[in-house]
């Protein structure tokens, strides 16, 4: 069958929040007069969903089946979580404890049906010392003769496992051209059934990527979508070296969550910021960017040291320090006591907005251990620190993400090992000596691999059209 134009495309979300990061998309294939239908299960709304979203025309929302109706309902989930754990064990991981012991946790949860979700052993011969992954340890004890045998066997279990029918009957109904599918890679995630029904009927899927952690950071890509839709060459190669894709089926887009930000520009003088958030305007700012509470739990007591240890520098002794609450981890930060000249300034939503980019292009310097919002200064082409933090080594350098930034390893952030280190590159930063040309190269290669002035949305929905666009003949042999 030849697609239809205009099309109709299906875009499958876990959690409607989701769709933060592809408004643009979606509101770009409507207004190019194709149908969105958007699909989630009956949950809980997460945030609220924008209204350029749901007072469009061409944009529509929907309930859908949130898991199989059939007898492998809870199997197959057990089977995800269990294969999602054991890619942990890959001497690529063997540094990233945190990682693992988060998807042995959920792996637990879901063998358990629930009933637990944290495993904890001690040492029998100290009796103190907590045992880390003691499960983990384990399987990596065979993993040279079986764990590539014990995955192989897994992925089998799930190419044997048939498209469940009520899925299958509802993607029938919904008759779509293309179908989209995000995030995908969630621990035990439900979601690659979507994908397997999809295979049944010829249905096309494509799979863009959330985030820039996701391809190192969550599951695996349990069954293979036709094609994934990637910000750069690095999420190219995770896509092909950790989850097995064929090159031909991954498409580097760049990132279309950032288009909006590229085009924001600055309302306020200096003088009138400093004035609004009550900052010295003869002085710096130094913005410290916070991160996830996964990255780390508590990172007031952390941030409060840090700049205790940054005022010991003579040049950074009276700068304005401008504190960015992660969007999810504000309570710990709403009766913070601020030192002098310190403030903070919450974020008025998930995804950068107007308050971040403003709070950004009057800072000298930004820092922060391992976040997104790095993503966001490079963008507005500031400087950006970190400071390797032992107590959050699993959020930071013990996973593999966190070294795309650095600039050592091909990024755009200076990394210290010690505050001594640190406060000298902070100086520096600030007087403006720093890495301009760093910046703009890394902004270029893992934002716009295909050009500083090119938005990244067209690209995506580009590769959506195409793929649509060869119909519902599947695109892959049936043992792919």
């Amino acid at each position: 069958m030849t697609a239809r134009s205009p099309l109709r495309v299906l875009f499958h979300v876990s959690l409607t929040t989701m769709l933060r990061h592809f408004e643009d998309v979606i509101v770009a294939l409507a207004d190019r007069g194709h149908t969105v239908r958007i699909a989630s299960p009956d949950r809980h709304l997460d945030l609220p969903i924008s209204p350029t979203l749901t007072e469009h025309s061409r944009i529509q929302f929907l309930h859908c089946p949130g898991r199989r109706s059939d007898d492998w309902a809870k199997p197959v989930v057990e089977l995800r979580a269990v294969r999602d754990y054991l890619r942990y064990l890959d001497r690529r991981f063997r540094h990233a404890t945190k990682l693992r012991s988060r998807a042995l946790r959920k792996m637990t949860q879901a063998v358990t049906h629930g009933e637990l979700h944290h495993l904890v052993a001690w040492c029998p011969q100290c009796k103190a010392r907590l045992v880390d992954d003691e499960v983990g340890q384990m399987l990596r004890a065979f993993r040279k003769r079986g764990l590539r045998s014990l995955s192989s066997l897994l992925a089998l279990v799930e190419e044997t496992i048939p498209s469940d029918p009520t899925i299958e009957g509802f993607l029938r109904g919904e008759d779509p051209d293309v179908i989209l599918i995000t995030p995908l890679v969630r621990t035990g995630s439900s979601q690659p059934d979507y994908v397997k029904s999809a295979r049944a009927l010829g249905l096309p899927v494509a799979f863009p990527v959330f985030s820039w952690d996701n391809l190192s950071t969550k599951g695996l890509i349990h069954v293979r979508p036709d094609r994934v839709l990637v910000w750069n060459e690095r999420q190219r190669a995770e896509a092909v070296e950790m989850h097995g894709m064929p090159v031909e089926r991954v498409v580097v887009t760049g990132a279309p969550r950032f288009d909006g930000f590229f085009a924001i520009r600055p309302r306020q003088s200096r003088e009138a910021f400093c004035a609004a958030h009550g900052l010295d305007p003869a002085q710096p700012i130094v913005m410290y960017l916070c991160s996830s509470k996964f990255v780390a739990r508590e990172e007031r007591a952390f941030v409060l040291r840090w700049i205790d240890e940054l005022r010991q520098a003579p040049a950074l002794r009276g700068c304005n320090v401008l504190i960015r609450p992660h969007p999810r981890e504000k309570a710990q930060w709403k009766r913070l006591e601020a030192p002098p000249r310190v403030v903070v300034s919450f974020p008025q939503a998930m995804n950068a907005d107007e308050s971040l980019f403003e709070s950004l292009h009057h800072s000298a310097a930004a820092v922060g251990l391992n976040t997104s919002a790095q993503l966001e200064a490079a963008i507005v082409g500031r400087p950006v620190l970190t400071i390797l933090a032992p107590e959050f080594a699993g959020g930071q350098q013990k996973t593999l993400h966190f070294s795309y930034l650095l600039k050592d390893e091909g990024g755009f952030v200076e990394v210290a090992a010690d505050f001594d280190t640190h406060r000298r590159q902070v100086a520096a930063a600030v007087s403006g000596d720093y890495d301009r040309q760093a910046i703009g190269e890394f902004v270029r290669g893992f934002l716009r691999p295909h050009g500083l002035e090119r938005p990244a949305t067209p690209y995506m929905v580009e590769a959506i059209e195409s793929l649509a666009k060869l119909g519902r003949a599947r695109l892959a042999s049936p043992s792919s």
